[in-house]
């Protein structure tokens, strides 16, 4: 055998090789073209089935658009209502604000004023409370206690001239007064 015959055995083997590897290459691709077409079709299909299932959706969401668009266009003046409705609120609060600052500030003058009218009551009824008492040589509670509707009590006898009464101060009970200062209240035997 000469080497030019085995040369084109071996071709031929080459050949019959490559012609069975086109064959099932084809088959193969051929199985392959098959499936996708199907599921080509399958997919077509269910996009078909979306599109027509979808279309009277659409034509509702299109209906409600249609008639939403007539409300939209009323948004706009209606935001711009509300718009003023609340500076005007803003404005209200804001006076509000003012009379309540003036409210504030006219009953902190009030109280001031009432404090200081108790303390020079207080400093009136103390004064009286303790002429009244020099004068029957009495003690200043107990003129204090009849100046502020207690009974009287029974009378006690005059002290003899030569003695003095001892020098006693009134205490002030809870009368609302806490910042009256001590120089207010006269002393009991006039210094």
């Amino acid at each position: 055998m000469d080497f030019l015959e085995i040369a084109l055995i071996v071709l031929v083997v080459i050949a019959v090789w490559a012609v069975v590897e086109l064959a099932l290459t084809a088959r193969s691709a051929r199985r392959d073209i098959e499936k996708l077409a199907t599921s080509a079709n399958e997919a077509i299909t269910s996009a078909t089935q979306v599109i027509e299932q979808a279309q009277p959706v659409v034509a509702k969401l299109d209906g409600i658009v249609d008639e939403l668009e007539p409300a939209a266009k009323e948004v706009v003046p209606i935001l711009r209502s509300t718009e003023v409705a609340v500076e005007s609120a803003t404005v209200s609060l804001e006076r509000v604000n003012g009379i309540l600052e003036d409210v504030s500030s006219v009953s902190g003058t009030a109280s001031t004023v009432t404090g200081a009218v108790n303390r020079v009551a207080e400093s009136a009824a103390t004064g009286v409370a303790s002429v009244v008492s020099r004068l029957r040589g009495g003690s200043a509670p107990e003129s204090a206690a009849r100046l502020e509707g207690a009974a009287e009590p029974a009378p006690q006898p005059a002290p003899e001239p030569e003695r003095r009464a001892p020098v006693r101060y009134v205490e002030y009970g809870s009368a609302g007064v806490e910042d009256a200062p001590a120089a207010d209240a006269p002393a009991a035997d006039g210094e």
